[in-house]
């Protein structure tokens, strides 16, 4: 059987993602050559696995249920940004603020590799991928303008953090198709999964 690709995630709710969308147009119609992504695939990876052979997914079930003995918490969506760097954006991003974020990506790392998968080769930098560049490119003005969002937009967003989901994604021409495998609830009183 061929291998999977798979990340665990977790997804603001449909609300906040339609806000969130309504709020970057003004940068959706400024920063031309960009890929936008749709707001129902607005997500925050903890971490990619990339492509695991399905003879492994329990494995990755069971590192995930560190997670569950964490309580649920509040995250905030910060300021836009863009990888690798502003003036020569290939990703741009909204920054998701919540003390407990870099704690579980740890919890989680620690438990992936005390199972034998590899460490994390980036740092984890807890962000929504809002857009691709087709192509490199400077950065127009207006987008270096926009880079924090008005108290109105996306920094005023704030939403519950309930579940982890291990999910699976499917690239097609249109875009990436997901699929929860697993959830993973933090539920602050032990290992319960649903």
């Amino acid at each position: 059987m061929t291998s999977l690709r798979l990340f665990f995630a977790l997804w603001p709710p449909g609300q906040v993602r339609r806000r969130l969308w309504q709020s970057i147009e003004p940068m959706r119609h400024a920063v031309d050559g960009v890929r936008w992504v749709p707001p129902e695939r607005y997500h925050l990876t903890l971490r990619f696995m990339g492509d695991v052979p399905p003879e492994l997914v329990e494995d990755l079930v069971a590192a995930a249920q560190v997670l569950g003995a964490e309580q649920p918490f509040r995250a905030t969506l910060g300021s836009v940004g863009a990888f690798p760097r502003p003036a020569s954006p290939r990703v741009y991003w909204v920054s998701v603020k919540a003390r407990p974020l870099p704690r579980l990506g740890e919890l989680l790392d620690a438990a992936l590799l005390a199972r034998g998968f590899l460490a994390r080769k980036r740092r984890f930098r807890p962000h929504l991928t809002l857009g691709r560049a087709r192509s490199r490119g400077s950065t127009p003005p207006l987008w270096r303008e926009r880079a924090v969002l008005p108290a109105s937009g996306a920094g005023s967003l704030a939403f519950d953090v309930r579940a982890i989901d291990l999910v699976r994604s499917e690239l097609f021409p249109t875009g990436p198709r997901y699929a929860n495998v697993h959830r993973v609830v933090l539920s602050g009183k032990g290992m319960i999964a649903e």
